[in-house]
């Protein structure tokens, strides 16, 4: 009997582990897919197109494994990432509370980010320095990271938009007083069509020394391989094909990781 019931145990155990492989192949490798551009974009057939995009893609090459992409704003691919729904993500910064559900893999793909501030165009006041910014509503987006002394100070008054191209959308309209993103996604924003001339980049920026890291869900069945995919993740930088990849280089062929 006793011997039934550890039997029956080790059963339902098995049923209830993902299952990395079934008879239509591997289990895809699923990314949570925000878009940040110029890293990760769509084109012009709405597939997802970037640098970042690129290396994942070449790591699930290296793996073996297929690729699905599940489009999401950055807090939903954080609760996928969460639940188990998806099992990796690139270019999400680090914090204590992601860390409790994120494995931050080694090692760091790229280093750290300038930061921009951009104001209205027609906005005489001038940011210089960090202390300019505390009379200022400073327009944020949901979930980013921007700089540990920044995120964690309670002077400043934020305002919290879904996208980047939101908060834009906000200081034109004279809602927030100035904001904060990435040097070369607002850049981009700032030159294109709806904003240009309406904003300009104030004098004052951060640095945000953080490396880059892919980051794989502890509730991934692939978590139990995460050795090997640092070990692919780590392959690409010796090789020079994250370089190349950030570069905009088309890459030299390289063997798949060995299961």
């Amino acid at each position: 009997m006793k011997t039934l019931l550890a039997l029956l145990l080790s059963c339902l155990g098995l049923l209830a582990q993902p299952a990395l492989a079934s008879d239509n192949g591997p289990r895809p490798l699923v990314l949570a897919y925000n878009a940040f551009a110029p890293w990760k974009n769509y084109d012009g057939q709405g597939q997802p197109s970037g640098p970042y995009t690129e290396i994942v893609r070449e790591l699930a090459r290296r793996l073996r494994l297929p690729l699905r992409f599940l489009n999401c704003p950055l807090p939903r691919c954080l609760a996928a990432m969460q639940q188990g729904r998806a099992d990796l993500m690139i270019g999400v910064q680090h914090s204590p509370q992601r860390a409790r559900y994120l494995d931050y893999l080694e090692p760091p793909f790229a280093s750290g980010n300038r930061l921009a501030l951009y104001q209205r165009g027609n906005d005489p006041r001038v940011i210089r320095r960090y202390q300019d910014l505390l009379p200022l509503t400073v327009g944020v987006v949901e979930g980013v990271q921007y700089q540990e002394a920044f995120d964690q100070d309670g002077r400043l008054r934020r305002d919290t938009a879904l996208t980047m191209e939101s908060s834009f959308r906000k200081l034109a309209a004279g809602r927030i007083d100035v904001l904060i993103g990435n040097e070369q996604q607002t850049g981009l924003l700032a030159a294109s069509h709806e904003f240009a001339g309406r904003v300009r980049r104030a004098g004052l920026t951060l640095d945000d020394l953080r490396p880059h890291r892919l980051a794989l869900a502890q509730n991934s069945p692939f978590h139990a391989e995460k050795a090997r995919v640092s070990q692919a993740l780590q392959a690409m930088l010796d090789d020079g094909s994250i370089a190349r990849i950030l570069a905009g280089l088309p890459l030299r062929p390289a063997p798949a990781v060995p299961r």
